[in-house]
């Protein structure tokens, strides 16, 4: 049984590889998924779903940018290519609708709040 554990913890400190049905296309890797940045797919290991535009957009910014913190203003621009926000609550809906899907999809702490400066997505342990 010690010799089971040992293996299977072994397996899973390896760095995740693209599986191979998804090889030879563009896609951007995440919290223990890859997201097809030009569709918006999100693959897991046993499930493929199509994220809204405005959810894919931010998650494909998280992503891209995924060693930094990326601002609210960042954000904007890549949602409606604007700096200024279209409303006070437009972006919070946008993100929490996102922390939700991914929620679903068992991705619940895959975005991070830096309090004053942005957002990223983290990197599973």
């Amino acid at each position: 049984m010690e010799r089971l554990l040992a293996r299977i913890q072994r397996l899973l400190r390896r760095p995740r590889v693209i599986p191979e049905f998804l090889q030879g296309h563009e896609f951007l890797q995440g919290y223990g998924f890859f997201l097809d940045p030009s569709t918006f797919t999100l693959h897991t290991e046993t499930q493929s779903f199509r994220l809204p535009p405005n959810e894919g957009k931010l998650l494909a910014v998280l992503l891209k940018n995924s060693s930094r913190i990326v601002s609210k203003e960042e954000l904007c621009q890549a949602l409606w290519g604007t700096e200024e926000f279209i409303d006070e609550n437009a972006l919070q809906v946008n993100l929490t609708r996102l922390r939700k899907t991914l929620g679903k999809l068992g991705f619940t702490h895959a975005i991070e709040t830096i309090r004053g400066q942005g957002y990223r997505c983290r990197k599973k342990e």
